[in-house]
């Protein structure tokens, strides 16, 4: 029997709709970062202020410059975004080109700092320059230039806005010690997201599809996803998905279960092999997998990061035993050796080490596939 065209049609909007593998761009699936929002939209609205936004990657960053252009044109700012994206080969003068080239600007011009500020000062619009993957960038002159020219603009007052995106853990990291800018800086830490904000991202999406779903499930989408919105967008993905194909327009609990199953077995494969390197072991009995499951429930601050004695508490809810640190001491140690896929980052000093998930996107898929595998039950989770 052919697949009813009906049927397809909706799964197809779904999957518009639910983007696990993209940033948002459209401000009507735009969800939560209200305060986020309102930083840049005060600094766009201040002359000769500019934006560095930061923090771990997947927390929806890009998705946030994405719909500024629309969120702006609500408070009746009308003005033209371009966006590029840094490469690791890039120097300052190629970056610039690139965002010439999106302002339609031609001819010769001096890529310094001082023509950068010319140039954009000779623009009639009103632009939002979006630099993103800033941590990308390798060569240390172009964001020394980068500084510099963000000094210039600001103290030219020019008119158009830079925003500055990239994953790190503070704006030094990011842009280096620049002190000069620090005054021409509007600097917005992403954190994750919020269980409402989460929650928000399944409400609009099924609201876009002229679905609905359980209270329960929907809070089950939001704890899981562990304050990543790209894990809210795959859960939500393959429920919807499975309701849909089962000829409701109301998402079950049940549905859930089935996409976390989904959301497993239809991981990224770099996901799977980084998994798989973390916990493979010979020996019957080891807790690599506990471990990193622990770490994976381990409370975190907002920029990820977790200590040895926040894993103890999962990881008696997981083994209904208690372990001390010295008992899995050596496997966080393993998780941030190239042994074990280096999986864990850690900084700190001696016995005052904070850890963090090197690929954030690691964590939800650890939580996800001790669930699958029966290592642990929801309720566990709840603590």
């Amino acid at each position: 029997m052919p697949p009813d065209p009906g049927k397809l049609s909706r799964l197809a909007r779904v999957s518009e709709v639910f983007t696990p593998g993209a940033p948002v761009n459209a401000y009507q699936l735009f969800a939560g970062r209200f305060d986020q929002v309102v930083d840049v939209v005060a600094a766009i609205n201040q002359r000769g202020m500019h934006v560095v936004m930061y923090g771990e990657r997947g927390v929806g960053k890009t998705s946030v410059a994405n719909v500024m252009a629309e969120v702006l044109m609500q408070q009746n700012v009308h003005l033209r975004c371009v966006m590029v994206n840094c490469a690791v080969a890039d120097d300052f003068a190629g970056l610039w080109g690139s965002i010439f080239e999106r302002l339609d600007l031609t001819g010769t011009m001096e890529m310094t700092p001082e023509g950068v500020r010319r140039a954009i000062e000779n623009v009639t619009a009103r632009n939002l320059i979006v630099i993103d993957e800033l941590d990308r960038l390798e060569d240390e002159a172009a964001l020394t230039q980068l500084a510099d020219t963000i000094k210039t603009l600001s103290d030219h007052s020019v008119l158009s806005t830079l925003m500055l995106i990239g994953v790190a853990d503070s704006v030094d990291q990011l842009l280096g010690a620049h002190q000069s800018i620090e005054r021409a800086l509007t600097q917005v830490l992403m954190p994750r997201m919020s269980i409402d904000e989460l929650k928000e991202i399944v409400d609009k999406g099924l609201n876009q599809l002229g679905m609905t779903i359980d209270r329960a499930a929907k809070d089950r989408v939001a704890m899981l996803s562990e304050g990543l919105p790209s894990y809210t967008h795959l859960l939500a993905l393959h429920a919807t998905s499975w309701a849909v194909a089962d000829d409701r327009s109301h998402v079950e609990d049940s549905d859930v279960e089935h996409a976390i199953g989904a959301a497993v077995q239809k991981a990224q494969q770099s996901i799977k092999s980084a998994y798989q390197k973390a916990t493979r072991s010979p020996r019957p009995g080891n807790l690599f997998t506990h471990v990193l499951t622990a770490c994976a429930l381990a409370p975190k601050d907002d920029l990820g990061y977790f200590t040895a004695g926040s894993v103890r508490a999962p990881m008696k809810r997981i083994t209904n035993r208690d372990y001390d640190i010295p008992a899995f001491a050596a496997h966080l140690n393993a998780f941030t050796t190239d042994e074990r896929g280096a999986v864990l980052r850690c900084t700190g000093e001696q016995r005052r080490h904070f850890y963090r998930f090197e690929d954030p996107m690691l964590q939800p898929y650890a939580i996800l596939t001790a669930l699958a595998k029966g290592l642990i039950t929801e309720q566990q989770l709840k603590g």
